[in-house]
């Protein structure tokens, strides 16, 4: 733990101590009066004056506060309203019903006591609430000891997309090491001119097309880069102004920083103090300011940037450097800035007319104008085209580089994606780049071969259960007077995802493209009879670009020499490891950018941004779904993923950069066959993964890999008996088997069906039988807390709690799982037939429609168009043609079932009666659809306990303070 973190354990060690020694004090003279109350109450025969002792005993031992009546009334006071509610108003009631039983013969023995037994069992709910007080301050105690006892290890966030990785186990950490040096110590030098030509001219035999249009065939895309290079020197003007930094922009720089996982907690801790002081933040807006304007003679320090590797949770190992704080806000200010610049820039490019390839299909003339003569004006959107481009544009293009500097990309603990090779030989991800840095060969370029057939469309008679249609909404009438109108598409190509539907994390966002491809899966091997994906990233991207490359590109963008120069020196970071201590050698870098930088993001993204274009306009207009160095490309055209992939293997091998051939693969599915179709030798070997998910070529479903997930289960087995806490081992638990296992089955969706749900609940079951064999994670926990602390008969209700009613916030993963379960898709297939049926249906109103002469055209793009077969309406073949290009408003049609496959089920929670539901709305933090599950599951057996849901009482301990430790990162063995 940093010294900041000690300074925070010690501070909450001290004040859990004082707590502690309070509650004994309080326990102590509780258990007395309750002691002496009861025994006087044994020892008294009269059951009113009995009943009277509890009262007033009651009254004593929870401090109720009463007021004297006045002399004239006498008698004992009356109970004043307090903190209390419910106990003071059953005090008041029963002191009455005790008044009227003085007299009132008809209140029976019975009621009496019933009365007695009430107080009773508040006293012994107050002694059960003080000892599990007692217990929660136990178990912090033993946490702090444990956190103490452990080596300092510091707990920057650890996010694995952002750091330069070394994928090995911790028995190689020092070969990975090794590895890693000569990576990133031996430069790789590209050819500044081949990278140049390629960017301008593309190798005509592989590509066979022109990247940036330098050889005047694409004049837009030639006027696009001008104008990008024009708005490059632009922004570098913008950048040269005095006085970038105030306390506004410190505010959303330090923000970023915070997020980055750059920083250790001792220094982000620094930050936040930062961010409470306006002096301060004054104070280092004049040092940066200063900075700024002397860019030119910006260097890093001298005697070189600490570094270390440490342990993530996926068994990886990371390499962190550790940074200067003033020099940490200041990189981050510019790298955010060139992100944003970028990101708007590269889609301002991609926007320009015809620069960039549309992934529609073009509509001859004569084919739009048929089309609106038997069905009427037709538009783009919304369609199933319309709706990949703007999933596409709003979600994946670009999606690494913030939209604004106040965008946050921060990630959970535990939402990260497991780590898979399927290469024959296991090594280290900087191996095969490690063998290029000392003279091995570049990465071989995949031929293509001759390009298959598409398979035959199915046949479209299946049956499916038919829903009620909405008719066309054009009447129809005679050919009108009219001219000829020009067809602009442009707004009408596609619309932007609203922002609260998109992803909001880099897991939603992986997750989402999982359902995606599961979604053109379904409707691409039923529409058109088969479908092709391959997918992969690169091999250590990060520590791994060569520099020349990063300049090459840069340059071919617009940079000055004098920005040039700037990212060269931040470039080569003087580095030395600080395990080998005051005599560390200090070397300089010669390739690969730091991890968990923004300018090293700007350097990644702008090469990456070439990728993206060579894909689209060597493929048609194919989609590249990337996300940082991760990327997937798919369609129903075998040829398309084919040129696709060429595209890609000729930016690989100019760039200087090499793909993992362990995350590298490629399926045909076929949709009349349960084989996979034969797939080009251009494409790559190796199977489809993500996470514990693998597609089946046969089926076409993701199936999880139990092999994979047992390898996890003893990773998690071995870091659980690590901890020496149990509030650690709860910790570790939450975030290995509750979040790590259930992001990597992959997000229920309807496109994955049900079995998808079953397969997790089935798989979560079967981890914990295999950790704990023939007991479970509940009975654990008891027993582990009696051995310990010596507190039996623990209700399951205390380990699932949240620590905000005094619980140890032990997740259930199950409950969210079956919450969900009836919501989604039985069978994600169906709803092809729907729409078939809905498609013929549909074709059936509409020949009706033209038929009686119902059919407005005055909004088509020529109404006096007449065919020569326009006596007899269409054919069904020509009415499906472009079924996916056009807007449709009928029900069940292409768009509403694409959409309704990407869907992800709405959680079921249970149901509650008015009063369950008033009741559980005094406790905000169980407001939630799980947390109302637990609430309703265990309940009742808590408020038969504890007189509540509470099982702490507030104030007894520092249960804010707690949570806000917890929420530190897990440290992982290793």
């Amino acid at each position: 733990m940093s010294s900041s973190g000690g300074v925070f354990s010690d501070t909450l060690q001290t004040i859990t101590t004082t707590k502690l020694n309070e509650l004994s004090k309080k326990r102590t003279t509780f258990e007395d009066q309750k002691a002496s109350l009861l025994k006087a109450a044994e020892l008294e025969s009269d059951q009113k004056q009995r009943l009277r002792i509890l009262i007033d005993g009651v009254k004593d031992a929870f401090a109720i506060k009463t007021v004297a009546l006045s002399g004239r009334r006498g008698g004992t006071g009356r109970v004043m309203s307090g903190n209390d509610p419910r106990l003071e108003v059953m005090l008041k009631n029963v002191e009455r019903f005790l008044e009227q039983a003085r007299y009132d013969p008809s209140i029976s023995s019975k009621l009496l006591q019933d009365w007695e037994v009430t107080l009773t069992e508040q006293l012994n709910v107050q002694g059960l609430k003080y000892q599990y007080a007692t217990l929660y301050g136990e178990l912090v105690t033993e946490w702090l000891s444990s956190e103490h006892a452990i080596a300092p290890v510091d707990d920057a966030s650890e996010k694995s997309d952002d750091f330069e990785d070394i994928n090995i186990r911790k028995e190689e950490r020092d070969a990975g090491r090794a590895e890693w040096e000569k990576l990133v110590f031996d430069p790789f030098e590209t050819d500044h001119m081949a990278i140049t030509t390629y960017l301008s001219i593309a190798d005509v035999e592989i590509l066979a097309r022109i990247l940036f249009g330098k050889n005047g065939t694409n004049k837009q895309a030639t006027r696009a880069l001008e104008a990008l290079r024009r708005s490059v020197e632009d922004f570098e003007t913008t950048l040269s102004g005095p006085n970038q930094f105030n306390e506004s922009v410190l505010r959303w720089t330090i923000a970023g920083l915070l997020a980055s996982g750059l920083l250790t907690e001792e220094k982000r801790a620094a930050l936040k103090d930062f961010l409470s002081n306006p002096i301060i933040l004054a104070e280092v807006a004049d040092v940066l300011n200063m900075r700024m304007a002397s860019l030119d003679s910006w260097s890093w320090e001298i005697e070189g940037l600490p570094v270390e590797q440490r342990r993530h949770l996926t068994g990886k190992f990371h390499i962190y450097i550790d940074e200067d704080l003033l020099q940490a806000i200041f990189l981050q200010y510019i790298g955010v800035k060139w992100c944003v610049f970028f990101k708007k820039a590269f889609t301002t490019f991609s926007n320009s007319d015809d620069a960039w390839t549309s992934l529609r299909e073009p509509i001859p003339i004569l084919a739009r104008k048929r089309r609106e003569y038997f069905l009427g004006s037709q538009k783009k959107k919304p369609s199933a085209q319309s709706k990949r481009q703007g999933l596409y544009k709003s979600i994946w293009f670009m999606s690494q580089l913030p939209d604004s500097e106040y965008q946050d990309h921060t990630s959970v603990e535990g939402d990260e994606e497991a780590e898979y090779d399927t290469r024959p030989m296991k090594r280290s991800r900087t191996t095969q780049s490690a063998r290029m840095s000392t003279g091995g060969l570049p990465p071989r370029k995949q031929m293509a071969a001759q390009p298959y057939q598409q398979a035959p469309m199915p046949s479209q008679s299946s049956a499916a259960p038919r829903r009620q249609l909405a008719s066309k909404a054009a009447r129809k009438s005679a050919p009108s007077s009219g001219s000829v109108r020009k067809i602009d598409d442009d707004d009408d190509e596609y619309a932007m995802e609203d922002e609260e539907d998109k992803p909001n994390s880099p897991m939603e966002t992986k997750q989402f493209l999982l359902h995606l491809l599961s979604t053109e899966m379904i409707v691409n091997t039923r529409l058109h009879g088969e479908f092709t994906c391959a997918r992969s990233e690169f091999d250590s991207w990060s520590p791994s670009l060569p520099h020349s490359t990063i300049y090459a590109v840069l340059s071919f963008f617009g940079l000055s020499k004098r920005w040039l120069e700037f990212f060269r020196k931040f470039l080569e970071a003087p580095l030395k490891f600080v395990e080998d201590g005051t005599s560390a050698k200090t070397r300089t870098r010669k390739r690969g950018a730091p991890g968990a930088h923004s300018l090293s993001l700007v350097c990644g993204e702008a090469i990456l941004f070439c990728m993206d274009y060579a894909v689209n306009q060597h493929a048609n207009g194919a989609q590249l779904y990337r996300m940082h160095d991760d990327f997937w490309v798919w369609s129903p055209l075998h040829k398309t993923v084919v040129k696709a992939w060429e595209a890609i293997n000729e930016f690989a091998d100019t760039m200087g950069v090499s793909l993992n051939e362990g995350k590298t693969g490629c399926v045909r599915i076929m949709g009349d066959s349960n084989e996979p179709g034969v797939i080009d030798p251009g494409l790559p070997d190796g199977e489809i993964r993500w996470g514990f998910l693998q597609l089946d070529p046969k089926s076409g479903h993701f199936v999880i890999d139990q092999t994979m997930v047992d390898k996890h289960i003893e990773e998690l087995q071995l870091q659980l008996q690590d901890k020496k806490s149990l509030f650690s081992w709860i910790q570790a638990w939450n975030t290995y088997a509750g979040r790590f296992f259930t992001s990597n089955f992959g997000k229920p969706a309807n496109c994955f069906g049900r079995q998808h749900v079953d397969a997790m609940l089935e798989s979560l079951e079967r981890i914990q039988r295999k950790i704990f064999s023939d007991t479970n994670v509940v009975e654990y926990l008891k027993n582990a807390i009696q051995d310990r602390f010596g507190v039996s008969d623990i209700p399951d209700g205390y380990l699932y709690f949240p620590t905000s009613l005094g619980g140890l916030d032990l997740h259930n993963p199950f409950i969210g799982l079956v919450q969900l379960r009836d919501s989604v898709y039985e069978h994600p297939a169906s709803a092809l037939d729907d729409f078939l049926q809905a498609e013929m249906d549909a074709y059936r109103s509409a020949k009706v429609v033209f038929e009686n002469g119902q059919l407005s055209r005055h909004e088509n793009i020529d109404p006096n168009f007449l065919p020569e077969d326009g006596d007899v309406f269409m054919e069904f073949k020509e009415f499906i043609r472009y079924r996916e290009e056009f807007a449709c408003d009928w029900e069940d049609d292409l768009y509403e079932v694409f959409t309704d496959l990407l869907t992800q089920p709405t959680e079921e929670t249970v149901d509650m009666n008015q009063s369950e539901s008033v009741a559980l709305n005094a406790y905000p933090s169980m407001m939630t659809g799980y947390w109302r599950w637990v609430a309703q599951l265990y309940g009742p057996d808590m408020r038969e306990r504890f007189g509540g849901l509470n099982i702490v009482d507030a104030g007894l301990l520092p249960i804010g303070m707690v949570n806000l430790f917890r929420s530190g990162r897990v440290k992982w063995q290793g």
